[in-house]
């Protein structure tokens, strides 16, 4: 019997993704903190923010200057929606855009350890350490989107959802996040983007700025795989084909 695995690559890249339909868009949150821990690689970097136990929005925020793609994308109304973040969770980690775009929305730079950082985003519908900023705004003051495309059509829902409490575990009811992206595509056309770029494999090159004596733990990195018995792993959500050969009389 021949085995013959195929895909194995874009199996793992796809169980590392972070779709914005996995996030809580529809209550934008304001945090800022200092930076503990850096993984910084593709399909997206990773930074560990250090909150304090009291947020509050700071003056004028509603009227930042933001960058004019993320404007045309609805990211001024979020700004006025946004309260300060009020969960249990500490330490949070902020799921950035893939490496390449960071480069070209004026973010060629990485984040350092004990850099000040604000964002506005959402907290992750089942696990509230993960935070998916959509603007996040660098200690020297630049504001450097994190989204390209439209958020899920509920986003502007006033009470669509709590955050989730540190454990929560497979949190809420069947029905309680479930997200309708414009035309059944907007954010799977997100999932799409990370497969056009170079380099947003899931085995691109990165690296972790924690350093002796961080006291932070290691980033969440979700990896599932389960072997079928009709010829198919499955690993995160996307299919890796396994094909195999009956050695017939006489045959190779």
């Amino acid at each position: 019997m021949k085995l013959m695995i195929v895909g194995l690559a874009t199996a793992l890249a796809g169980a590392l993704h972070h779709g914005w339909e996995d996030f809580r868009t529809e209550r934008p949150l304001y945090l800022s903190g200092t930076v503990t821990e850096v993984r910084w690689g593709n399909p997206h970097p990773q930074v560990r923010l250090r909150v304090p136990g009291s947020v509050t929005l700071p003056p004028g925020l509603a009227s930042r200057p933001i960058p004019a793609e993320l404007e045309n994308l609805g990211g001024r109304e979020v700004l006025r929606r946004s309260r300060p973040y009020d969960g249990a969770v500490r330490e949070v980690v902020l799921v950035l855009a893939p490496v390449e775009r960071l480069s070209a929305w004026g973010m060629p730079d990485r984040v350092s350890r004990g850099e000040r950082l604000e964002a506005v985003g959402y907290v992750h519908r089942e696990h509230a350490e993960e935070f998916r900023p959509e603007l996040l705004v660098r200690a020297d003051g630049r504001a450097i989107r994190q989204r390209s495309v439209p958020l899920p059509e509920n986003a502007a829902s006033p009470d669509a959802g709590a955050v989730v409490s540190p454990d929560a575990g497979a949190a809420a009811s069947p029905d309680a996040g479930a997200v309708v992206s414009p035309g059944a595509g907007a954010a799977a056309s997100e999932r799409g983007e990370h497969a056009s770029e170079p380099g947003t494999a899931a085995g691109a090159s990165g690296g972790s700025d924690s350093g002796p004596g961080s006291d932070a733990g290691p980033l969440p990195w979700p990896v599932g795989g389960a072997l079928l018995a009709g010829g198919a792993m499955v690993a995160g959500g996307a299919v890796v084909t396994v094909l195999m050969r009956r050695k017939g009389r006489g045959g190779a």
